[in-house]
């Protein structure tokens, strides 16, 4: 009886991860106001690379949502154009706010109101920049846009995989 007691005890003591240490990925963060909102991405966040037609990678893509109930979420989409040498050519934003189940994709700028990225840095791996402004849901008919205040950006380019546990 002591012996089976002692194995118990010895078994249930022991956990199958003690000696594994999970690498923790930065996941990076982008923030913003949004309606007086302040929101901050990057928990539930992965990226990925863009293709033209050709199948050659144009760009990197970094994705993240806010869930805040079955019908209630915000999206955030950052494009990074790269060069071949790496070097950053360009920034796009798509931004969905969803209320009750419906919403919109907000990914146009316009001259008159545009989107501003300032003091960008971009090492080649990881990506920072401030931003501000207006995203439409239409190039040219949307009366509506959304205004973004106060954003940060702080991501990885490439290099996380999607963590299907966080979602």
């Amino acid at each position: 009886m002591f012996i089976i007691l002692s194995m118990n005890l010895l078994l249930t003591s022991c956990s199958p991860n003690d000696d594994i240490i999970q690498e923790q990925h930065n996941r990076g963060f982008i923030e913003m106001e949004y309606n007086g909102e302040k929101l901050s991405f990057g928990k539930n966040a992965y990226n990925g690379w863009v293709l033209n037609n050709q199948k050659d990678t144009i760009g990197r893509f970094y994705t993240a949502r806010i869930t805040k109930d079955a019908k209630n979420f915000y999206d955030v989409k950052l494009f990074a154009y790269l060069s071949k040498e790496n070097q950053l050519n360009g920034l796009e934003m798509e931004f969905t706010p969803m209320v009750n189940g419906k919403g919109w994709t907000y990914l146009y700028t316009t001259e008159e109101k545009p989107m501003v990225y300032r003091n960008t840095q971009f090492d080649g791996v990881l990506l920072k920049s401030d931003f501000e402004g207006y995203l439409f849901y239409h190039p040219k008919e949307d009366k509506n846009p959304v205004h973004l205040i106060n954003g940060k950006i702080n991501i990885p380019v490439k290099g996380l995989g999607i963590d299907w546990s966080q979602w």
